[in-house]
Protein backbone atom coordinates (compact mmCIF):
# COMPACT_ATOMS: atom_id res chain seq x y z
CA UNK A 1 0.00 0.00 0.00
CA UNK A 2 1.37 3.38 -1.02
CA UNK A 3 -0.22 6.87 0.51
CA UNK A 4 0.66 10.45 -0.14
CA UNK A 5 0.16 12.83 2.34
CA UNK A 6 1.29 17.28 2.62
CA UNK A 7 3.13 17.92 5.80
CA UNK A 8 4.31 21.37 7.37
CA UNK A 9 8.07 22.15 5.66
CA UNK A 10 10.87 20.48 7.94
CA UNK A 11 14.57 21.50 7.74
CA UNK A 12 17.23 18.87 7.24
CA UNK A 13 21.17 20.60 7.61
CA UNK A 14 19.58 23.76 6.58
CA UNK A 15 17.29 22.86 3.64
CA UNK A 16 13.99 23.23 3.56
CA UNK A 17 12.35 20.02 2.70
CA UNK A 18 8.70 20.91 1.58
CA UNK A 19 5.62 18.64 2.73
CA UNK A 20 5.11 15.69 0.07
CA UNK A 21 5.18 12.78 1.68
CA UNK A 22 4.68 8.80 0.64
CA UNK A 23 4.55 5.86 2.74
CA UNK A 24 5.50 2.60 1.33
CA UNK A 25 4.02 -0.49 3.17
CA UNK A 26 4.69 -4.02 1.73
CA UNK A 27 3.91 -7.45 3.03
CA UNK A 28 6.62 -9.34 2.83
CA UNK A 29 6.03 -12.76 4.68
CA UNK A 30 9.52 -13.68 5.60
CA UNK A 31 11.33 -11.60 3.37
CA UNK A 32 10.78 -7.91 4.86
CA UNK A 33 13.92 -8.34 6.66
CA UNK A 34 16.15 -9.26 3.97
CA UNK A 35 14.83 -6.91 1.76
CA UNK A 36 15.67 -4.05 4.78
CA UNK A 37 19.00 -4.91 4.78
CA UNK A 38 19.60 -5.04 1.25
CA UNK A 39 17.96 -1.50 0.37
CA UNK A 40 19.61 -0.32 4.17
CA UNK A 41 22.87 0.38 2.39
CA UNK A 42 21.98 2.08 -0.27
CA UNK A 43 19.60 4.41 1.27
CA UNK A 44 22.76 5.25 3.94
CA UNK A 45 25.18 6.06 1.14
CA UNK A 46 22.91 7.65 -1.14
CA UNK A 47 23.52 10.97 -2.34
CA UNK A 48 22.37 14.00 -1.06
CA UNK A 49 19.32 14.99 -2.57
CA UNK A 50 16.26 17.00 -1.42
CA UNK A 51 14.52 13.28 -1.58
CA UNK A 52 14.52 11.78 1.66
CA UNK A 53 14.28 7.81 2.28
CA UNK A 54 13.54 6.14 5.82
CA UNK A 55 13.10 2.59 6.07
CA UNK A 56 11.99 0.03 8.56
CA UNK A 57 10.71 -3.36 9.07
CA UNK A 58 7.88 -4.56 11.33
CA UNK A 59 7.69 -8.45 11.36
CA UNK A 60 6.42 -9.72 7.86
CA UNK A 61 6.13 -5.78 6.66
CA UNK A 62 8.71 -3.51 4.84
CA UNK A 63 8.19 -0.05 5.66
CA UNK A 64 9.53 2.96 3.85
CA UNK A 65 8.42 6.71 3.89
CA UNK A 66 10.07 9.32 1.30
CA UNK A 67 9.47 12.92 1.52
CA UNK A 68 10.55 15.20 -1.20
CA UNK A 69 10.07 18.81 -2.71
CA UNK A 70 8.10 17.71 -6.04
CA UNK A 71 5.40 15.56 -7.13
CA UNK A 72 8.04 14.24 -9.65
CA UNK A 73 10.68 13.52 -7.49
CA UNK A 74 8.67 11.70 -4.91
CA UNK A 75 6.66 9.40 -7.90
CA UNK A 76 10.08 8.45 -9.42
CA UNK A 77 11.54 7.58 -6.04
CA UNK A 78 8.07 5.33 -5.58
CA UNK A 79 8.70 3.38 -8.76
CA UNK A 80 12.33 3.14 -8.05
CA UNK A 81 11.66 1.49 -4.39
CA UNK A 82 9.01 -1.02 -5.76
CA UNK A 83 11.19 -2.15 -8.74
CA UNK A 84 13.85 -2.72 -6.15
CA UNK A 85 11.48 -4.68 -3.75
CA UNK A 86 10.13 -6.67 -6.77
CA UNK A 87 13.71 -7.26 -8.05
CA UNK A 88 14.55 -8.93 -4.35
CA UNK A 89 11.49 -10.57 -4.05
CA UNK A 90 12.22 -12.83 -7.59
CA UNK A 91 15.49 -13.25 -6.39
CA UNK A 92 15.08 -14.81 -3.52
CA UNK A 93 12.30 -16.50 -5.06
CA UNK A 94 13.89 -17.63 -7.78
CA UNK A 95 16.94 -18.95 -5.55
CA UNK A 96 14.31 -21.52 -3.86
CA UNK A 97 12.88 -23.08 -6.85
Amino acid sequence: MTSLQRRSPQVRKGKIIKGLEAKIEVSLEDLAKVAYFALKPDIDKAPKSSLLVNISYDKDKLIINLRGDDTSQLRAGINSYLRLINVIKNTINDSKA
